[in-house]
């Protein structure tokens, strides 16, 4: 009963973050399952130090960096950035730049990449970013400013050129 609510309340946000993962929807959804069945055997792994959605995104980032290895034929993982993805944000994808937006994002580094990712497209907090990527908050902070200000140096550019 436990799984199924699991699954339930965070299918679709872990499959969002697969989708920047891995070059296709299937490689997600086997990148999501194998998410959700880890996170059900090392459960008891889990020590409440921080939120349990922490705890998940970082069993899926850990299992998107199993399956690209595995995969050794692909090239880095941001290099094949799914065209279309589901956003489920009122707005964004009404949004003429939403292409622009992630095209853009596709050419920072992967740290930056991950960044924005975990922040606006995931919606997680500062706190939660660390978490997962095991970094103190000041450099969570640094990086989120740095590619913030990459990505409106590019779109000056393009607005006045």
């Amino acid at each position: 009963m436990a799984a199924e609510e699991l699954l339930e309340k965070y299918y679709s946000d872990i499959l969002k973050y697969c989708l920047w993962h891995t070059p296709n929807k299937n490689a997600a959804e086997d990148a999501v399952q194998e998410t959700f069945l880890k996170t059900l055997r090392y459960l008891d792994r889990y020590h409440h130090r921080g939120q349990f959605k922490s705890f998940l995104y970082k069993v899926a980032a850990n299992t998107c960096i199993d399956l690209y290895r595995r995969k050794s034929s692909q090239e880095l993982l941001f290099d094949e950035l799914p065209q279309e993805v589901i956003y489920d944000e009122r707005g964004f994808e009404e949004s003429l730049d939403a292409q622009w937006l992630v095209e853009k994002v596709s050419m920072l580094s992967v740290e930056l990449q991950e960044i924005i990712l975990l922040r606006f497209m995931q919606q997680l907090t500062l706190r939660e970013m660390g978490q997962i990527l095991d970094l103190p908050l000041r450099t969570v902070q640094s990086r989120l400013r740095k590619a913030l200000k990459q990505l409106k140096k590019q779109w000056k550019e393009e607005q006045n050129g």
